[in-house]
C-alpha cells in the first residue's frame, strides 16, 4: 500500500468521525412560579448538593426492559447530571413557598441555617415493563434540624409517569411532568415539618 493511500484511508477516517451526529442534549423544562416578595417565616433552609444512587449519576437518558439492567439511550443526553438539574429547581419551588426567611443552596451559600434538605435520586429511568412506557423517578429525601443536630423527617417519593412514545424524547417529556410533581411534593413534605 503506498503512502498516498493510507493518507486517503486515514482522511477518510478522520471525515467519518466528524459527520457523525452531535448528540441531542436536554434539560429539566418545567415552569418556573412567582416568588413572593416577601418570606414569611423565621428559619433558613439550605438545600444541599442532590445526590444520585449509582448508574443514575449520569447525563445519558437510562432505560430497563428487565428492571436489573441499566442501558442507556444513544444519541441523547441531558444538560448535566438529573441530581445538579435538580438543585436550582429545589430551592426555587421551595422559596415560591414563602415559609422560609431564605432558602439557600449549598452550591453558593454555605452558611449556617436552621434547616437542611438532602436528596438523593434513587431511580430516574424509563422502564419498558407496560405500553406505553413510563418512567420512574424515585428520591429520597431528609429534613434536618441543624440546632438540635437531628433528622426531623424522611420520605421516599415515588413518581411513575406514562411516557408519550418508547424513544429518548417520549422520556424526556415525562421525566419532566414527573419532577414538576416531585418539586411539588418536596415542598410540601418541607413545609408541612415547620
Amino acid at each position: 500500500m503506498s503512502l498516498s493511500q493510507i493518507t486517503i484511508i486515514i482522511l477518510l477516517s478522520i471525515f467519518s468521525l466528524n459527520i457523525t451526529a452531535a448528540p441531542k442534549i436536554y434539560l429539566f423544562n418545567v415552569p418556573l412560579k412567582a416568588i413572593p416578595s416577601k418570606m414569611q417565616g423565621d428559619k433558613m433552609l439550605l438545600v444541599s448538593i442532590p445526590k444520585a444512587a449509582s448508574g443514575f449519576d449520569t447525563s445519558a437518558l437510562v432505560y430497563t426492559s428487565d428492571g436489573y439492567e441499566i442501558n442507556y439511550h444513544d444519541g441523547v443526553q441531558w444538560t448535566d447530571s438529573p441530581a445538579k438539574m435538580l438543585l436550582p429547581l429545589l430551592v426555587h419551588y421551595l422559596e415560591t413557598s414563602g415559609k422560609f426567611k431564605a432558602v439557600l443552596s449549598a452550591t453558593t451559600a454555605p452558611i449556617a441555617s436552621e434547616l437542611r434538605l438532602d436528596t438523593e435520586i434513587l431511580r430516574l429511568q424509563q422502564e419498558f415493563f407496560t405500553e406505553p412506557s413510563q418512567i420512574r423517578l424515585v428520591v429520597r429525601v431528609q429534613l434536618f434540624d441543624m440546632t438540635k443536630r437531628q433528622v426531623k423527617s424522611t420520605q421516599v417519593f415515588e413518581i411513575i409517569e406514562n411516557s408519550v412514545s418508547k424513544d429518548a424524547e417520549g422520556s424526556v417529556f415525562a421525566t419532566n411532568d414527573a419532577v414538576v410533581i416531585l418539586l411539588n411534593k418536596i415542598v410540601k413534605f418541607v413545609t408541612k415539618q415547620l
